[in-house]
């Protein structure tokens, strides 16, 4: 956690890291987003619910590393046991990289939320597009 709190210190530093020398962008969103992965990680899912509620998702430059970050925020609202809220991280990954939707992790979470007792508007037919209900 500290080594993510310097990284943040010096993304505030630094909000332009120069082209080219970096693989991933040095951006606060970015490291928001290693947050929640590390939550996600250590069992503290809950820590990350303000970070998630900070990001700017849709200014992440790629497809592939929006549709991770509505992953992990799936992950985290899964953890939670907050159906609803997982559903629609799920529902955001499918918008920005639909393959991303059909990768076996996210169809076992797509999986586990419908066999959840409260149903959820939108559910049985999104796992079947995504390869999560055969």
């Amino acid at each position: 956690m500290s080594l993510l709190d310097e990284a943040e210190d010096e993304t505030a530093r630094r909000p332009q890291a120069p082209r080219g020398l970096f693989t991933v962008e040095a951006t606060r969103t970015q490291v928001g987003l290693y947050r929640i992965s590390v939550h996600n990680t250590l069992g503290t899912p809950d820590e990350g619910v303000m970070v998630a509620d900070r990001l700017t998702v849709d200014h992440i430059p790629t497809a592939e590393r929006r549709a991770r970050a509505w992953t992990d925020i799936a992950r985290m609202h899964r953890a939670l046991s907050q159906g609803t809220e997982t559903f629609a991280a799920l529902r955001r990954v499918e918008q920005e990289a639909p393959q991303e939707a059909r990768r076996p992790a996210l169809r076992a979470l797509t999986t586990n939320l419908l066999y959840r007792p409260a149903r959820i508007p939108g559910l049985r037919e999104f796992a079947g597009r995504t390869g999560a209900l055969v």
